[in-house]
């Protein structure tokens, strides 16, 4: 079996354009369709805070937290996948995650719900905090004083996205570009091992980026910031000629869950709610009725908030996931 193709980490990070989703940049891969190839990214912080666990956010990472746009979750890309045009939509799958590095989570001051509540001060200084990561076990360990905290790993890539059409955009905002469905800092945890992510491709090559991997994340990231690593991520794509998606979507082997991304929460889930159920209808040939109803009373149906930040920088939305369970779908 031939080597897989793969993109180094220098080749992944280190200056501007790296956190910027750009079409005009050269691709720095080109793959065939299902074949699959291995990169390996750089954390959102550019690697500094972890190879200085002293350092602090944004104090220490000036040269990428003065940057305009701000120098954050630098992303491997893009890939030209052969034979996908404007108008397609892109299928990436996520082959595997792994040999993923310590982590470091942070606080930033004034970006997080609490910021300037009396009692709440320290959240608003400068934090940095290491996070061990135990491939072997797929276990992360964090530690305070004298307790230690262990949890199993669920890694994911938390910037996904294809090239948008005419605009350079920020790698840190979520999905507004020339489409919904083109993606972006979604921080979405079911963008991980076994999923589907579908993707509307704007670009002849669909020119694919990705980065900002987290080992794990509580849903909603509440400060803002996970468990952010830099690992090795193997990927392949397909496509699907002519289609059009309004929302980004993404299958697991369990379910399928489609992403809106707005303010407030209630009006992102009603736009991803909608998009299932026309996907239901479209691809499955489920009635819309009988969707709806199903989505109110299964108990496998969920809505989640995989991202809800409200102070950081202003610029994301709430992401928010409807997901339907699959052994629905052969009744």
């Amino acid at each position: 079996m031939p080597e897989l193709k793969r993109i180094p980490r220098e080749k992944n990070c280190g200056t501007l354009q790296h956190c910027l989703l750009d079409s005009s940049r050269p691709p720095v891969l080109e793959v065939e369709l299902g074949e699959k190839f291995i990169a390996e990214t750089e954390d959102c912080f550019n690697g500094m805070l972890r190879k200085d666990p002293p350092g602090l956010y944004p104090q220490d990472n000036k040269l990428w937290s003065e940057m305009v746009p701000i120098g954050l979750n630098p992303c491997c890309g893009p890939i030209y996948v052969k034979d996908v045009e404007a108008g397609d939509v892109l299928v990436v799958s996520i082959e595997k995650i792994d040999n993923i590095l310590r982590g470091v989570t942070v606080q930033v001051p004034g970006a997080h719900h609490f910021t300037g509540l009396r009692g709440w001060e320290d959240c608003d200084e400068m934090y940095t905090k290491i996070i061990e990561n135990d491939n072997a076990k797929r276990q992360s360990t964090i530690t305070f004083g004298q307790c230690t905290y262990t949890w199993n790993m669920k890694p994911f890539l938390g910037t996904l996205a294809t090239a948008p059409q005419w605009e350079s955009m920020s790698t840190l905002s979520t999905n507004y570009a020339s489409t919904l469905a083109c993606g972006g800092n979604l921080d979405c945890r079911d963008v991980r091992e076994g999923a589907k992510v579908y993707l509307q491709s704007l670009n002849k090559g669909g020119l694919l980026l990705f980065g900002d991997m987290h080992a794990s994340q509580g849903d909603g990231e509440v400060t803002g910031v996970a468990n952010e690593v830099a690992g090795e991520v193997t990927i392949s794509c397909e496509v699907i000629k002519n289609k059009t998606l309004s929302n980004v979507r993404i299958e697991t082997p369990e379910s399928l869950i489609s992403i809106y991304c707005f303010r407030p929460i209630e009006e992102a889930m009603k736009m991803a709610l909608k998009d299932l159920i026309l996907w239901l209808e479209e691809d499955y040939g489920m009635p819309r009725r009988e969707a709806y109803i199903l989505s109110s009373i299964c108990p496998d149906f969920r809505i989640n908030v995989y991202q809800s930040v409200s102070g950081l920088l202003g610029r994301l939305m709430n992401v928010v996931g409807v997901e339907f369970p699959k052994y629905l779908l052969s009744k």
